[in-house]
């Protein structure tokens, strides 16, 4: 009776060892939660994007109080400090234009002329921080920043009370968090069924003979590889028109479809298939493959603003980001259907493209069908 036991343990047991994808299940992806969200998470470095304008100096340089507010706000480690010439006269529109696409110029705090003498006469001093007020890490940024108005001014004798914040709402238009994940939905679900599809479709065929049975044919590798890229096309196409029916139907969710929507669709749905198609040349057995694809594509998902903005990430990981594919897709699609921002989505469009071509023709001059 034992005997039998152990042969049945140990045939389960060589069975799931044989298997790279339920290694990875069990072990690697647990493993890879830890270390995504440790990196996000456990470092403790996240900082906000913060513009500021200091329109109260003297002779070009901050008067005392003024760079004193500053001073503290820099040694609380939340912010990264942009900063606004004083001369400006719209520092709204300055920030819009400079500012970074994940932040939008969202941000901006103003200290205004005479902050330093207002304060040294004991009278009331307000800075006003302008942010939208439908940006969830804005939220977490104002209260910051109240704390350090609190703090500062209960450290200037004399005029603990007289030392305001007023925030003013800049939002153009309410976008809700649902507004904001179902573009990363879309760009999700382009990503994993382009890459997962051409790795697993080319694992199958291999194991198959077919792939090798395909150079004695008139066909390509190019053409093979753009006819898989057209069938992901079409999926994608149907995952795009569900995803927005069901967010509008549901949630309520209204997103402005244009040449750019189309155009980013048609660009990942090349430049996904194209980067499974460059992984499937490492990717011997069809068992193998989930794994791999696994591998690439979990950390794009939680890294490239698919579920949260990339801003709560820390810097290494910011960095990181701005070398995944899934990240230019992400803000581009978030450009055309949430933010109309048509000139910022046909720059994500062109990367897009521009990658998508790179991977094509790569896995193009990878693939040895003589070998396969």
């Amino acid at each position: 009776m034992r005997s039998r036991i152990y042969t049945i343990i140990s045939g389960h047991f060589k069975s799931w060892y044989r298997s790279k994808s339920n290694i990875f299940w069990t072990i690697a992806f647990p493993l890879l939660l830890i270390v995504l969200f440790g990196a996000i998470f456990g470092s403790g470095s996240t900082k906000f994007d913060l513009y500021l304008q200091n329109q109260d100096l003297n002779a070009n340089v901050p008067t005392y109080y003024s760079q004193g507010y500053i001073t503290v706000l820099n040694n609380t480690r939340a912010f990264n400090l942009h900063m606004v010439p004083a001369e400006q006269p719209d520092p709204l529109t300055y920030v819009k234009n400079d500012a970074q696409p994940h932040n939008r110029g969202q941000r901006l705090l103003v200290l205004p002329l005479g902050f330093n003498q207002t304060l040294k006469n004991g009278g009331n001093a307000t800075v006003q921080l302008y942010m939208d007020q439908s940006d969830q890490a804005s939220a977490s940024l104002a209260g910051i920043v109240r704390s350090v108005t609190i703090s500062y001014a209960a450290s200037i004798a004399g005029s603990p009370n007289h030392l305001f914040l007023q925030q003013v709402g800049i939002v153009t238009r309410n976008i809700r968090y649902i507004d904001f994940f179902i573009p990363g939905v879309i760009g999700m679900t382009l990503l994993t069924t382009g890459v997962f599809g051409a790795v697993n479709t080319n694992g199958r065929y291999r194991e198959l003979k077919i792939i090798k049975k395909l150079a004695t044919t008139p066909l390509s590798k190019i053409e093979w590889i753009l006819g898989m890229v057209g069938y992901q096309l079409i999926l994608a196409t149907i995952s795009l028109v569900v995803i927005l029916f069901f967010g509008y139907a549901i949630f309520g969710v209204t997103a402005t479809i244009d040449i750019y929507t189309v155009g980013l669709v048609v660009a990942a749905s090349l430049l996904f298939p194209g980067i499974g198609m460059v992984l499937a040349n490492f990717v011997k057995e069809a068992e193998s493959a989930d794994a791999a694809a696994n591998a690439i594509t979990f950390p794009m998902m939680f890294l490239a603003g698919t579920f949260w903005s990339r801003e709560s990430l820390p810097d290494i990981m910011k960095i990181i980001a701005k070398f995944m594919p899934l990240t230019y897709v992400n803000d581009g699609l978030r450009d055309a259907l949430i933010y109309a921002e048509p000139a910022q989505a046909l720059t994500n469009t062109l990367i897009a493209l521009g990658l998508a071509a790179f991977f094509i023709a790569l896995g193009s001059v990878l693939m040895n069908w003589k070998e396969e």
